[in-house]
């Protein structure tokens, strides 16, 4: 339900769902060797931070922590449905009072609802597997995936980085 009542534009716990369980699993590593990956994007995300600093002669004010989130596959789809479902908030509120207005019939919104869902969820399993890292400039904060201070994070998707390395030599 949305905060103007009547069925979701788009289902984003569908849209979770959908990816997580279409998603392809990452390379077969042990416990071992995940926890040794995780410390060594963390410290080299850190010295690219330096590096970049460095050759722009840019520093963020000291509020500009940004975190470095080192994530799995379903991670990563949890916290880009998170981010547009803050990016499309006001858009979708203003489409569901439109809706509201039109008396559309609410078996149709709830099924549009599920379908566009479903479509999220397709289209974020599909990427799951293909993005190393991204940076997310206004991400929402949450309990997994907190956000900076100054709003933003790096993702850094461990199972696709594993993959190229392997891949590569």
């Amino acid at each position: 339900m949305t905060s103007l009542g009547g069925p979701q534009m788009v289902d984003w716990n569908l849209a979770v769902t959908t990816a997580t369980r279409l998603l392809r699993p990452g390379p077969e590593v042990s416990r071992d060797e995940a926890r040794a990956v995780v410390a060594e994007l963390r410290e080299h995300a850190k010295s690219a931070e330096e590096h970049v600093r460095a050759y722009t002669r840019m520093s963020p004010p000291p509020s500009a922590d940004t975190p470095v989130l080192v994530v799995d596959r379903p991670g990563w789809v949890r916290a880009n449905v998170a981010g547009f479902r803050s990016l499309l908030a006001p858009l979708l509120d203003k489409m569901q009072g439109r809706r509201n207005e039109g008396g559309s019939s609410s078996i149709v919104a709830a099924l549009g609802g599920k379908v566009t869902g479903a479509e999220l969820g397709v289209l974020l399993s599909f990427l799951s597997s293909r993005v190393l890292g991204q940076y997310e400039t206004f991400a929402p904060p949450s309990r997994d995936l907190p956000g900076g201070t100054g709003g933003g994070r790096l993702l850094l998707v461990a199972p696709n980085i594993v993959h190229v390395e392997r891949e590569l030599g």
